[in-house]
Order: structure tokens, then sequence, then C-alpha cells
């Protein structure tokens, strides 16, 4: 008996149950690798017995749960203005140096590029990419609306705007931009042939060089980045036209027919399943790329907002860049917890100017204090090092002359012949001759010493006297004669001259070495102090743009719901009662301040660039905390797949060992009491699908209730409003320029490209605009129905089911003869298993919300379709008077269709929203259905004896071992050996992504556990933090911190004086500040080094 309830306790998986509850996201995939090999071993298990009709369903049970194990794509899609650096951001996060292109290549900013991670283990492909180009269909769409343009301009005569003949004739005109799109697909197309519109767009798709490509995926693949780039480059560049070069045959440009790019590529931060997705923007003149983006976008799980800081708050980008129409659209979607916003160029700053709105008492002032003291310090040595050089230099010049005379003076003697000595100086040319203004300066302080010495002997006072005469190629002057005593006091002078100039050098020496070693130290702290002083002003910058932002983007989420109430029901309306918690909606707003540069060059790429300043650590420049953040979103939808697929487990598990106790201590039951229990089990389960299915439909009736309630039934009154404004908004595109209506080029264009046009006067959207105001009527209904009253509604009914199951447990729990089963314990547990499932809705939820994302997008496709007669009709008008039939035409058209069109956009949405609850009811029933299947199927066990291993006797064995260590398998990742616990802090410390430098293929080791390396850096806070040191003590120029310097200013009146070391009472008073380091010292510039 003992050894039938040591089998229940494992089998009861505490540590698995314990995982699935307090599991860190790392513990949490260690557990789902740990899993998945459980099942791999009890698959072999099964192998030799795969025949049977039993074990292959348990082999198929096995393969379904592994196959739960498959990571999920997370898509972050990143959006920002042109020159906002998306590029070289994605780049830093990746650890690649030119994965996306950042030069000037026009055509890239214009292609979607989604970037993913590489499962390809073949180091020749551990770069590879798939360009996706548009259909032959799509192209002959495109090439229409560039055939209108050009067509345009042909008829421009006609309209009497008079700014459009300036749109259309620019370097920048539809026309223009029509003309060059042209060239680059067809450049042996003679450009008057194209202007002059000889040829048709089903001419060209057809094109054999065109064609050919049309609808095709185009793969590439290389060993490196590099191999990659220029092989990627190819397609998606776009070839620069510049003067002066001499012309090349022109070649095919791809650019225009792609739709997007798709690039795999083995960076650590995105094997968890995390996706990138560059995208240029949803107005796309190219309709399939614009279809493409708005497809990301509604699939993406974050989205990151970037803006260069020096605009970011300015500009208001949190709050301008993605529009009123993209905002509106997060609002519907729920999604203003999934945006980032990402202030880049951080280095970019002027410190002059930084410093004038940072306060007296930050770091960076007292950091501009010690600046300028060093800075007045190093010009005092350099003014002190310079005569100490000169000196030096005429030293060794004189030298040079003792050395000379000495020689000269010493062969006279030889040569004397008597007392007299005749003096011969070296003839030009014999030794190497000094400039003649040096060679001056050095025998005018010879002289002067000379005559300092007091010596009796008179000496010529020429400037021949020790050196000849100071011109090359001059015959030196003779001396006059000297006494041989004469020559032999003078050389003893001589000697004894060139000694103390000697031991003057050596002093001088040492004393310049000194000084140059005072110079260096300071140039080296002073740099180290402008480096501080401007990395405090860019993490001051950092976190006063935080606050700023945040509060932007909650001022306009404000903003949208306040219009959105007014027009909800203006009678009742209070501003001052807030829609929600806008300070908590602010501090969620995640914002880091990055420098993609300097992360690059610290991490020891961009290598031709010059040494970045600024940033005394990688961590500095928020790279490392945006990848702890993309992970972190990575990670949630990565831990409820790892918990889903472990409650699995641990229901296949308690099933399978019920096989197992069966086998070996099967249920003895007469026949009359089995089928008793067969009969009683029968009516319970009955009764249990028969109140499953009661609560299902008391839940979908209140949720369909809620939804005509709330949100249906506004429709009525939204498509009213609706149409009493289409008519103001269509008459307000064509009223004059200044009073906000389009130019007759602009007007035009848009409807060319079905209401939607990007142009010089910003995006136009015909087709959101007619339909703002329905969603602004219907958009806080909706957000609150499918953000809060749905999910809330799911989890109850999810509640109430596992609930149910509990009350029929209660009742089998009455029967006596099933607790006599020695796997009856087992079956109980498996019940408590199934009721954790039936609790866990957010597949449910999920659901739930890509419904209402699908619904809500249907609103505008039926106001394209009702538009789209009336953009080709305005198309058409050409001549005289064309741009005001052109708004007749529209004025007429919208008056006719309104009421219709809006009536079909709330009819689709009402039947998808309609067929959503059924989607969802549907899989609600398969989820009880499963659920009863497997309760019944367990309990039949125990009452029928079904045996599955009575002729399997070794598997069994097998089974019966691993399912008893299986728990065991789980509580070694909750209690680690003491060992990994102590080296847990220091995989911690992986989190500021320092260590993932860009490896080559083969250093990157492709692991089944793919967020082990990445989820403990997860777990350090996501908001970047500043160093507290960038605040100081007030009336401090600097204290501490920064090693050997300790300067400070006179305390201010209250405020503690810092520490300081006393000065000793025999000190000189020489106000120089000491420092920590030998040899190195700061003094004021009026206080000399040396007296």
């Amino acid at each position: 008996m003992s050894e039938v309830n040591a089998a229940e306790d494992s089998l009861k998986l505490v540590h698995l149950q314990r995982l699935k509850k307090e599991g860190t996201p790392t513990k949490l995939e260690a557990g789902l690798e740990s899993g998945m090999r459980l099942l791999d071993d009890i698959k072999a298990a099964f192998s030799d017995s795969s025949s049977v009709p039993e074990i292959a369903k348990w082999i198929k049970s096995v393969e379904d749960l592994q196959g739960q194990s498959e990571k999920q794509r997370t898509v972050v899609g990143v959006v920002g203005s042109t020159g906002a650096g998306k590029s070289s951001v994605i780049n830093a996060v990746l650890d690649q140096e030119d994965l996306v292109p950042t030069s000037n290549m026009r055509a890239c900013t214009a292609v979607i590029t989604e970037i993913a991670f590489n499962e390809s283990n073949n180091a020749e492909h551990a770069y590879r990419g798939e360009v996706h180009f548009i259909t032959k269909e799509q192209w002959i769409r495109e090439l229409q609306i560039l055939y209108d343009d050009l067509n345009g301009l042909g008829h421009s005569n006609g309209n009497t705007d008079d700014n459009s003949a300036e749109e259309q004739f620019g370097g920048e005109s539809d026309a223009a931009i029509a003309l060059d799109k042209i060239r680059c697909v067809y450049p042996e197309m003679p450009r008057e042939n194209i202007r002059k519109l000889k040829w048709t767009p089903q001419a060209l798709a057809q094109v054999p060089s065109v064609v050919g490509i049309l609808g095709t995926v185009k793969e590439i693949t290389a060993p490196t980045c590099k191999i990659f780039m220029d092989q990627l480059k190819k397609y998606i560049d776009s070839k620069e036209k510049t003067r002066g070069k001499k012309k090349e045959a022109p070649q095919m440009e791809f650019w225009p027919l792609i739709k997007v790019v798709r690039i795999f590529v083995k960076s650590q931060i995105l094997e968890p399943g995390l996706v990138l997705v560059d995208l240029p923007g949803v107005q796309d003149s190219n309709a399939a790329r614009s279809a493409v983006a708005s497809k990301y976008i509604e699939e993406c799980t974050g989205l990151w907002v970037i803006a260069p800081i020096t605009r970011a708050v300015d500009d208001k980008a949190a709050q301008k860049l993605l529009g009123t129409s993209f905002k509106r659209q997060m609002q519907f979607d729920g999604t203003y917890s999934a945006m980032t916003v990402i202030c880049s160029k951080a280095d970019d700053i002027s410190v002059t100017e930084a410093l004038r709105g940072i306060p007296d008492d930050h770091k960076a002032r007292s950091d501009y204090a010690t600046v300028q003291l060093l800075e007045s310090n190093k010009a005092q040595l350099d003014e002190e090092l310079l005569p100490l050089e000169q000196r030096l230099k005429e030293l060794k010049e004189m030298a040079e002359l003792y050395d000379n005379n000495i020689d000269a003076l010493e062969a006279a003697l030889e040569r004397a012949d008597g007392d007299k000595v005749e003096l011969t100086f070296q003839s030009p040319g014999t030794s190497k001759r000094k400039p003649r203004a040096a060679a001056l300066t050095a025998r005018k302080r010879l002289r002067k010493e000379r005559d300092s010495s007091g010596s009796d002997t008179e000496y010529d006072d020429s400037e021949d006297e020790l050196n000849g005469s100071g011109n090359e190629g001059e015959e030196p002057e003779k001396a006059e004669p000297l006494s041989k005593e004469d020559a032999e006091t003078r050389l003893k002078e001589l000697k004894a001259q060139k000694k103390a100039s000697k031991e003057e050098r050596r002093d001088l020496e040492k004393k310049v070495r000194e000084v140059r070693k005072d110079c260096k130290e300071t140039r080296r702290e002073l740099k180290r102090m402008k480096d501080s002083m401007k990395s405090a002003c860019i993490q001051y910058r950092n976190e006063h743009s935080r606050p700023v932002i945040q509060h932007q983007f909650a001022e306009g989420v404000r903003e949208l719901d306040q219009e959105s109430a007014a027009l909800e029901d203006e009678e009742t309306y209070d501003p001052t009662i807030e829609k929600r918690d806008y300070r908590e909606l602010a501090a969620r707003l995640p914002v880091f301040c990055v420098s993609s540069r300097a992360y690059q060059k610290m991490s020891g790429k961009l290598d031709k660039d010059e040494p970045t300043t600024g940033f005394l650590t990688l961590e500095e420049t928020e790279i490392p905390a945006l990848q702890r953040h993309a992970l972190e979103i990575v990670s949630s939808t990565r831990s409820a797949a790892c918990r889903k697929f472990l409650t699995s487990l641990s229901s296949f598990i308690t099933s399978l060992e019920v096989q197992i106790v069966i086998a070996e201590k099967p249920l003895k039951l007469a026949d009359n009491l089995r089928e008793e229990e067969l009969a009683f089990l029968k009516e319970t389960l009955d009764k249990l699908r028969k109140t499953f299915y009661l609560k299902l439909d008391e839940a979908f009736v209140d949720f369909k209730r809620t939804l005509e309630s709330r949100v249906i039934k506004a429709f009525k009154s939204a498509v009213r409003r609706a149409a009493n404004n289409a008519i103001d908004i269509v008459e307000g595109w064509g009223k004059p320029k200044i009073e906000g209506g389009l130019p007759w080029g602009t007007y035009r264009a848009t409807c060319s490209r079905d209401g939607v046009f990007k142009g010089a006067v910003g995006p136009r959207d015909f087709n959101t605009e007619l339909l703002d105001p329905l969603q602004k009527r219907i958009a806080p209904s909706w957000e609150q129905v499918f953000s809060r009253t749905l999910p809330q509604g799911i989890d109850a009914l999810g509640q109430d089911l596992a609930n149910l199951l509990e009350g029929f447990q209660g009742e089998m729990h009455e029967r006596p003869q099933l607790r006599d089963s020695s796997s009856y314990e087992l079956v109980r547990e498996q019940v408590k298993t199934l009721g954790g499932i039936l609790r866990e809705t957010a597949p449910f939820i999920c659901q739930c919300r890509a419904g209402q994302k699908e619904a809500n997008r249907l609103f505008k496709p039926a106001i394209e379709e009702a538009m789209k007669a009336a953009y080709e009709k305005c198309v058409a008008e050409t001549g005289n008077g064309c741009y005001k039939r052109m708004k007749d035409l529209m004025r007429e058209h919208i008056d006719l269709v309104r009421k219709q069109m809006f009536n079909a956009g709330t009819e689709a949405v009402t039947n998808r929203l309609n067929g959503m609850l059924e989607e969802i009811r549907s899989a609600f029933e398969e989820h009880v259905d499963r659920v009863v299947a497997q309760v019944s199927d367990d309990y039949k066990s125990i009452v029928l004896d079904r045996n599955i291993f009575k002729a399997l006797a070794s598997a069994r064995e097998v089974v019966r071992e691993l399912l008893h260590n299986a728990d065991n398998r789980f509580k070694a990742i909750l209690e680690p050996p003491a060992a990994a616990i102590a080296a847990e802090p220091e995989d911690v410390a992986m989190g500021g992504m320092e260590n993932y430098p860009t490896p080559a293929f083969a250093d990157v080791p492709v692991t089944p556990n793919r967020l082990l390396p990445f989820i403990r850096a997860s777990s350090m806070p996501p908001t970047p933090v500043t160093p507290a040191s960038h605040s100081s003590t007030p009336g401090s120029l600097f204290a501490g911190g920064l090693g050997r310097l300790s300067l400070f200013s006179p305390a201010a009146p209250g405020t503690p004086a810092p520490p300081s070391t006393p000065t000793p009472a025999a000190a000189p008073a020489d106000p120089i500040v000491k420092t920590e380091s030998a040899g190195f010292s700061l003094r004021p510039p009026s206080v000399p080094r040396h007296p």
C-alpha cells in the first residue's frame, strides 16, 4: 500500500503545479523543455507497440502535445518619420552593424521589411532573405495610377487653381515621381515616350524582364551580412542620379515592384519568436504594400514609435506622429498599452545649449565648473612649459658650442709652439652648424654667463669669438693670439661652464618631464570630465523628455476621449469626469532615449566612425534597456504558452498513470455493480454536459445583449451623424487652399488612388475622413465592451464552468466503489487539472480581440466601395473647368450614397461581430466537449478495467518509471543546485546585452531553449534608470565619483561643507587643490607653479 501511496504522491505533480503558478519566464521555458524531453522518452517507450490501436492513440496525443511547444510570432511594428533613425535602432537592437540599410537609399524606406529569427542550421545560410514581388494585376493597377498622373500633367491647363502648376511641374510633382518610377523599371524606354503616354499599363506589364518576376519570391542566402546585403541591395536599392559622373548603361531597378522583404538572421534577440517589422506607413501609393502594412499593424503585439530626441518633445511625437486616425484605430483595438516611444539620436546634443536649461545644483553644472578649472590649469601648464622647453633647447645648443670650442682650445694648445696660442676655429661644414638665430641666442647667453663669472681675462667681444661666423659659407675670422696661460684658463672656464650647463639641463629635463606629465594628466582628466559633463547633459535631457512625452501621449488620448464623449451624448457630457486614469496611462508608456551609434561604436562596430562621447557605459545608450523591453513583450506571450503546455502535460501524465495503476491494481466489480456504476457515470456526465451548454447559452446570450445594447444600437445614431457631416467634408476638399482645401493636382491624385494619397500637403485619406464622425461616436463604447466587458465575461464563464466540473466531481466522490479503486485519487487530481484548463480563458479572449480587430476594419471597405465610382469619374474629367466639375460630381455622388454606404459598413461589422460570437461559442463547445470526453474516458477506464498494457509489460515498466520520476524533473527546475543558485546573479547581469556581440554563425549555437539566455535579463527593470549621481549637493563644483579630483566651491548658506583633507599648518599658503594621484594637481590660474 505504501508503494501505491508514493505513486499517488508523485502523480499529484506538486512541483509541476507549483512551477505553473510561481515560475519565472526562465523556469517556465525550462519546464517546457523538460516536458518535451519527457514526451520524447514516452514516445520512444511506445515505439515498438505503435501498431496497437490504443498505443497509437497515445502516441498521437504525445505528438499533438509536442505541437503546442512551437514558438509563436510576437510582432512588433516600427514606425517613424523619414530620418528618424529607424534602421539604426533596429540594427542596434539586433546587434547587427548593417542588416537594415542606413545609407541614402531613397527606396529602402518605402519597402516593408520583416526581420525574424533564422531557423536554418546551415552555416552558408546564416543570413536568409525573401523578396516578395507584387502580382501582375497589382502592377497594372499601379501603372494605371502612374498613367493618370502623367495624363493629368497634359490637362493641367484646364483648372483654375493657381497653385496646381507649381505642384504639377515641380521636381516632386506626381508626374515627375511617376516618370521616375517608370524609368526605374523600364530604363530602356525613352523618356519622351513615357511622357507622351506612348504606352499602356497592360503592355508594360507584359515586358519579359518584368512579367518574369511579378508574383514571385526571390530567395537570398549568404554566410555573412556583407555578402547578404550586397545581394539584397540589388533589389531594394534605388540608383542615385549623380551629376558629373560618367554615364553607365541603365539597369532595371526592382524596388517599385516589391511588396515585402523578409529577412531571417541568427540574432539572439529574435530567437524567442520576436519579429520586428519596419513599416514605412499604411498610406502607401502602392495598394499592395498598403494592405500588407495594414495587416501587420492588425497583427502587432507591440508598436514602436521612433522620433529624433531633438524633435520628440517639440514635435509632440507621441501625440502627432501617428496621426488622429491611427490613434483612433488604436482606441478601437484597445492597444494603447502596446505603444512604446523611442527617442533616437540621444548623442546629438549641444552641451552649451543644454547647460542653459540645467539647474545649478545638477551634476552637469559641477562638471562644467571642473572643466573650466581644468582648462585653466591646462592653459597655465602649457604657458609654464613653453619657456622651459625653449631654455632646454638653448642648453642643448650651448652644449654643442661648448664642445666645439673646448675641442678648438685643446687642439690649439697641442699645436702651441712657445707662449703664444694661435686659436683656430672650425671652418664651415666641418660640423653641424646651428641656425643663425639660435646660435646668436646661445652665444649671447654664453657671453652673459662669462661676464657674470667675474673672469679677469679679456676676450674679444665679437659674436665669432666662440664659434666663428654665424653665416654659412663665410671664412671664419681669426681671433687674437692668446697666451698659453690664458688659453689654459679659458679652457678650464669652458669646462666648468659646460658642467654647470649640463647640471642645469639635467634639472630642467626633470622639471619638463614633471610638467609634461601634469599636462598629460590634465588633458586626460579634462577629456574624462567633458565626457562626464556631456553624459550628465544627455541623461538630464533624457529624464526631462521622458515625462513630457508620456504626458503628451496621455493628453492626446484624453482629447480623443473627450471628443468621443461629447459626440456620444452632448447634453450629459461633463468634461470634468475623466474616462480613465490618465496619469497611470502616462506612467505606463515606455519611453527610451537611445543612441544607436554610441551603442554600436562601444560594442566594437562602426570602426570607420569617430569615437562617440557622452556615454560612460553601454547601459547609458539605453539600447540594452530597449532589448530587455523587447524580450519582455515576447516573454509574456511565451510564458502563457508554456503554462498552457504544462497544464496539458499534467493532464496527459495523469491519464497515462491511470492506465499504469489499473494494469497493476485493477478494480474488481461484479457485473451488476459495474453496470450500475456505468449507468450513474453516463447520467452524471450527461447532466454535466447539459449544464455546461446551459451555462454557455446563458453567457453568450448576455454577450450578445451587451453587443446590441452598447455597440450595435449606437450604429443608428452614428450613421445619421456621419451622413449629415459627409457633404460638409466633401465640400471641404474643394475649398481654396487657404481654407484647408486641396489644389487640383492633389485632389486628382487622391481620387486616382481610391481616396488615399500622400503628397506635399501631407497624407490624405478621403475614406477615413468620411468615416471619422461615425467612429468618434461609437469608439468609447466599443473600447469599453471589447477591452473590459467581454474579456471579464469570458473569464467569469471559465470560472463558472470549472465550478460545474467541481460539482460533478463531488457527486462522483459519493460513489464508494469508485473510491476503493487504487487509481481513483489520480482521476480526482485529473479532474482538478481539467478544472484549471477550463479556467484558462486567455485563448478565447485573444480570439475575441482578434475578431473585433477584424470587425472594426470592415467600416472602411464599405466606404471605399461606395466612393469608387466617384473617384473614377473625377479622374476622367479633363479640359477647361474640370476641377469644378470634379467637385460637383463628388458632391452629387456623396449626397446619393451617404446613407447607404454607412449602413453597409455597420451591417458588415454587425455580421462579423455576430459571427465572432458564434466562433467563440463553438470554440467553447469544443473545449468543454474535450473535457467531458477526458473525464468520461478516465472514469470508464476505472470501471471497465481498460488495461492497455496487458500485453505490453516491458513498455509498462518503462513508462511507469518515467511517470514516477516525472515530477522530479520539475523539482530540479524549482530547486536548482547551490552552484546554479550562486551563478544566478551573474546570469541576471547579462541583461545589459553587452555580452551579446554580433557573432559569426559558428558562435551562435541553436539551442532548443529559446528564452533561457534572455529571460533573466527581462527580469531587470524595463524602464531606463538614470544614474543617481546626476544630481549633486547644491553649491559644489564636484564631489566624488570621478577618482582623483576633489574640487569644492564655498558652501552655500545652510549647506554642510563637503569633506576635505585638512592642509598641514606648515604648508605654504599656495592654494593648490591636491588630488589623490601622485604627481598631479590643479591650481587656480592666478597661482604660478614655480616661483
